[in-house]
């Protein structure tokens, strides 16, 4: 999703902080028969870890499907370093969703032709989320941050995004719905995008971005003088890779 075309204006200004979990990335050997695979609830309290170790002050969280419920656990646990959440296709707030996740993971249209899941891990990894705690009603009391809640109308997640829409404290969080969409991510990535965008700018951040259709009507109403556009404001929000290095002299090594 990161790479797609839609994706472009949000690359140049934005770092993205992918996290894999334990032996959920291609081609990964067997976990150890007696390795015990992190809670969500852990996972979702230790991700801090990953951000003090690069030095990263504040994020807006992403997830999709059984990642928007470990980023909503995050974003509870941590108010602080976090702008806001966009959650997609949330699964599993309640107790059930676990054969879908499970199935999920290893289809086609979420595995390209070239990966191959480790079977045996994956397995660990949902027999975790099978035993996940319920966050529904945590929400309204421990939910202190912007939420936005995307789902596909065609999706077996619509119902819980929907449960934790009246649960969060109004102010805090809106809900999208995209009509004949089963999977946001694949089928309608642009709209994603454009949520995206919108909700970071409500943030304070990337306050350059143009919408998408708004950079389209742009180019069809301005002179040749509208596209001399200085370059100073886009500079302002590009984000200096130089912040997050971690150079060997300062580890002391």
């Amino acid at each position: 999703f990161a790479g797609d075309e839609s994706m472009q204006d949000i690359r140049k200004r934005a770092l993205f902080l992918h996290v894999s979990l334990p032996g959920q990335v291609n081609g990964a050997e067997d976990l150890p028969r007696d390795f015990i695979f992190p809670s969500m609830e852990a996972i979702g309290l230790n991700l801090i870890t990953v951000m003090d170790h690069l030095r990263i002050k504040q994020v807006v969280g992403l997830g999709d499907g059984a990642g928007a419920n470990i980023i909503l656990r995050f974003a509870m646990n941590h108010p602080s370093r976090v702008h806001g959440v966009l959650a997609i296709n949330t699964e599993g707030v309640i107790s059930s969703g676990y054969k879908e996740m499970f199935m999920d993971i290893l289809s086609p249209r979420t595995v390209r032709p070239e990966e191959e899941l480790n079977t045996k891990n994956v397995s660990k990894y949902c027999e975790a989320y099978k035993k996940r705690s319920e966050i529904l009603s945590k929400l309204k009391r421990r939910m202190k941050v912007d939420v936005l809640l995307l789902a596909g109308v065609s999706s077996t997640s619509v119902g819980d995004t929907e449960a934790m829409h009246k649960e969060i404290t109004p102010g805090l969080c809106s809900i999208i719905k995209l009509e004949e969409v089963d999977d946001p991510l694949v089928e309608a990535p642009e709209k994603v995008a454009e949520a995206l965008i919108l909700f970071c700018q409500g943030q304070g951040l990337m306050p350059t971005i143009n919408r998408r259709m708004s950079r389209q009507e742009s180019t069809t109403s301005q002179g040749s003088d509208g596209t001399g556009r200085k370059l100073s404001m886009t500079d302002y929000d590009t984000p200096n890779i130089r912040r997050l290095s971690l150079s060997m002299g300062e580890n002391g090594a």
